[in-house]
């Protein structure tokens, strides 16, 4: 019997083949791989989005409910509020808290003491703005003015009050000229008013290089009510 020493080598053919064969593999690992990363990353952003809005409304919804009036914007009539334009740059927002100290007693100047907060937008190099928190108070041992960033990745934002609603003359109409002369609805019902102050801000992602329409990922509109608004008013 003859025994055979040949042995069974592999072709280039064969090597083509495992070669193609692992480079699909690899490719495919690859794409699985980065997509993964852009998934991750995209959701941080979003985090991080989210986290900026959590903390401008945390610091403004406190501010407003704690002052005692609105300094700036000044009061809009409600007709032209869809034409007012949003703003991404400058200050959007002023407010002045009020605060009495105890260590005085009244009629002194000083027993009642001011706070005064203003909101104010910067650009940066990516198209987005950051906001700042500047607070000025005639405090004693706290009379420096403060200033801190508040968030950023902000897109645009629009801060405002309305008048309240033109008074009807009903008393004349009824024959009693001394009662309900001035008739306001009530602001349960009416939902506007120089003590509710409505916010709409506009959060993106921060060095998005894209820059197309759909980067805005988080829109707000709501109001606060200001320490400030009568007595019985509930808007």
């Amino acid at each position: 019997m003859k025994i055979s020493n040949k042995r069974n080598a592999i072709t280039l053919f064969e090597v083509i083949i495992a070669a193609a064969l692992f480079s699909v593999l690899m490719l495919a690992v690859y794409r699985l791989f980065f997509a993964e990363v852009r998934q991750i990353k995209t959701a941080l952003e979003h985090i991080g989005v989210n986290e900026n809005a959590r903390r401008f409304f945390a610091h403004l919804g406190n501010d407003i409910r704690n002052s005692a009036w609105l300094d700036f914007p000044r009061q809009t009539n409600r007709q032209t509020v869809p034409q007012l334009m949003a703003t991404n740059e400058g200050k959007v927002c002023s407010l002045r808290q009020q605060f009495f100290d105890f260590a005085l007693k009244p009629p002194d100047p000083g027993f009642l003491r001011e706070e005064i907060i203003e909101y104010s937008l910067e650009k940066c190099d990516d198209g987005t703005s950051d906001l700042y928190r500047l607070v000025k108070s005639n405090i004693p041992g706290n009379k420096k003015k403060h200033r801190k960033k508040i968030c950023e990745g902000i897109k645009e934002m629009l801060i405002y009050t309305t008048n309240r609603k033109p008074v009807s003359l009903t008393g004349f109409a009824s024959g009693l000229p001394f009662k309900n002369l001035l008739n306001f609805d009530p602001y349960e019902l009416d939902g506007t008013g120089p003590y509710l102050v409505h916010v709409r801000a506009t959060f993106v992602r921060k060095n998005n290089d894209k820059n197309k329409e759909d980067d805005a990922v988080h829109q707000v509109r709501t109001c606060f009510s200001i320490r400030g608004k009568l007595n019985g008013v509930h808007p």
